[in-house]
């Protein structure tokens, strides 16, 4: 695996480069409390060391998976590491983290190995790389002491016939000392006498790769907050007129949530021009790319902000965006309004086409908002508006993009309204939901409930074809009907009975015992008596059951349970 040269590895091949990962990944898991319990900046939500982790975790899994599927041939270890990395990232730090390892990576040698010069520019690269990520650098944080790792890695390699091993160990005790100076540099870590979590962390993987490169890692003392061992709520000094304690520590204006999502196939202009949006409103705003955008790459995007919508409108902005996270940080939970929401009214909120469906929704003790002729995310949210200071569980039924819905829920609880989106993207669907709806029982058992529901519901519907097309199943024209599920087509019949009959068959095939049929505007009103007749010699526990929805878009929606 390894070259010896002196007191360790002159260099590392590509199995050490990985084995360092997987070392790395071991070690901040046997440190993860350590290193949140450090966690004060810039928002004291005790993670720090838990994003390090799962952000390194995920760049070894798939340094590893990547060198089992090569087996004996050469694995791409910058490219695989540098893409686990950043969509594996979690929070600030696993953010930088990413940064740091694709300028490690920058600097791999052919064959995926490291020696004492790449060690020291790929560090180098790094602290450019975060820099350049990390909307406001801040002295006394991870980057402090990454910037101290490189310049001792980069010393070493400068003299005699340096090693991987001598510029390991030159960096992780440059990193130490610095370490030590984050105290004094940063004001919460003086506030709460801590050294920078994130800089701690850093020195964990530093150590790791000593450890790779020379056998056994450095020795170093744990890191704990002031008084922790004696009194974990003892007041630690403060400013004149201060009144922190560790559990109360001071925050940003912005921090409330932490948004993250990934943004693929952008160009770095376009992530310029985000970071920059971000950065109006948010905090802690880092936006990093999985490699040099040529012309594009996928940026994983990070801030923590007052207005998570906002963020999320943001990205969207700028093109498509999935693995989209919103999580409330631990220490705004008091400022927000989302705690006392949690005892507010519970509304359910239905999306609904046609007067009929709108009628029935409502028998059933549904609000119902209506979206005949379609429905924006704004109009949503302003509709939304009415039930502030309550709880709303949404059943959208289609109507919006999951991104869309989710910056709506977003937005919503900045202004008070806690929105939980419930998994329905037909009225159908809905329905099974209405069946198990119990507005006594706690909110979670009900949204569970109603969720369990509406995945246990197999839907589709039936469409009259408007136009000549080709699909999967043959040309069809004005006159014929198909049948969707899932976006799909199924069915082709040149009549209406004829395709949801079919329809019904096929998703009858794994079972159910109940058909609900919503009939639209054009349907035939019989349909749901004629299908009974039908099944009744082959299926007669089966019970079809049809209300007249009166919605355009489809002829009928079918659901079974």
């Amino acid at each position: 695996m390894t070259a010896e040269s002196g007191g360790g590895s002159a260099r590392l091949d590509a199995a050490g480069v990985i084995r360092w990962l997987t070392v790395g990944a071991s070690a901040l898991e046997r440190s993860v409390d350590e290193i949140n319990g450090l966690n004060v900046f810039p928002v004291a939500d005790a993670d720090t060391g838990t994003n390090m982790l799962v952000t390194v975790r995920a760049a070894a899994e798939a340094a590893v998976r990547a060198q089992r599927a090569a087996g004996d041939g050469r694995v791409d270890v910058a490219r695989v590491t540098v893409a686990g990395a950043v969509s594996g990232a979690r929070g600030n730090s696993g953010t930088i983290v990413s940064q740091i390892v694709r300028g490690l990576a920058e600097h791999l040698t052919p064959d995926g190995g490291v020696d004492a010069a790449g060690l020291a520019a790929g560090l180098h690269a790094g602290t450019r790389l975060v820099t350049r990520a990390v909307a406001e650098p801040v002295e006394g944080t991870i980057l402090s002491v990454l910037r101290a790792a490189a310049e001792a890695a980069g010393a070493a390699a400068d003299t005699g016939e340096p090693s991987v091993a001598d510029s390991a160990r030159a960096a992780a005790d440059a990193a130490f000392d610095a370490l030590l100076s984050t105290r004094d540099q940063l004001a919460d870590n003086a506030r709460h006498g801590v050294v920078d979590a994130g800089g701690r962390g850093l020195l964990v993987l530093l150590d790791a790769l000593v450890e790779v490169a020379c056998g056994t890692a450095p020795p170093r003392p744990r890191f704990a907050r002031v008084g922790e061992v004696a009194a974990h709520q003892q007041a630690v000094p403060v400013a004149a007129g201060e009144t922190h304690t560790h559990d109360t520590p001071p925050r940003g204006p912005h921090a409330e949530y932490e948004v993250m999502y990934l943004l693929p196939d952008a160009t770095e202009a376009a992530a310029s021009r985000l970071r920059d949006d971000l950065q109006a409103f948010g905090d802690s705003v880092v936006v990093v790319a999985d490699g040099t955008p040529d012309p594009s790459a996928t940026w994983s995007v990070h801030t923590h902000t007052t207005e998570p919508g906002r963020a999320v409108q943001a990205g969207l902005g700028h093109g498509a965006i999935r693995n989209i996270a919103v999580t409330v940080l631990a220490d705004a939970t008091e400022h927000t309004p989302l705690q006392a929401l949690l005892d507010a009214p519970r509304t359910l909120v239905a999306l609904v086409c046609g007067d009929g469906a709108a009628e029935l929704f409502e028998s059933e003790g549904a609000q119902v908002i209506r979206c005949d002729g379609g429905i924006s995310h704004v109009e949503l949210q302003t509709s939304l508006h009415r039930f502030a200071g309550g709880e709303v569980l949404l059943l959208a039924n289609g109507s919006l993009e999951t991104a869309e819905l989710l910056a709506v829920a977003a937005r919503c609880r900045e202004s008070g309204v806690l929105v939980t989106l419930l998994p329905t993207s037909s009225m159908v669907q809905a329905l099974a939901c209405l069946a198990v709806h119990d507005p006594s029982a706690l909110a979670a058992d009900d949204t569970y409930a109603m969720a369990e529901a509406a995945t246990n519901a197999r839907t589709g519907a039936v469409v009259a074809v408007e136009e000549d097309s080709l699909t999967i199943l043959g040309p069809c024209g004005p006159g014929d009907y198909v049948g969707m599920v899932g976006g799909e087509v199924v069915v082709l019949e040149e009549d209406q009975y004829s395709a949801g009959e079919a329809l019904a068959d096929l998703l009858l095939a794994t079972g159910g015992d109940m058909v609900t049929v919503l009939l639209g505007a054009d349907a035939d009103g019989d349909f749901a008596e004629r299908v009974q007749a039908s099944l009744r010699v082959e299926r007669p526990e089966v019970e079809v059951v049809a209300y007249g929805g009166g919605q355009s878009a489809t002829v009928m929606e079918i659901g079974v349970e």
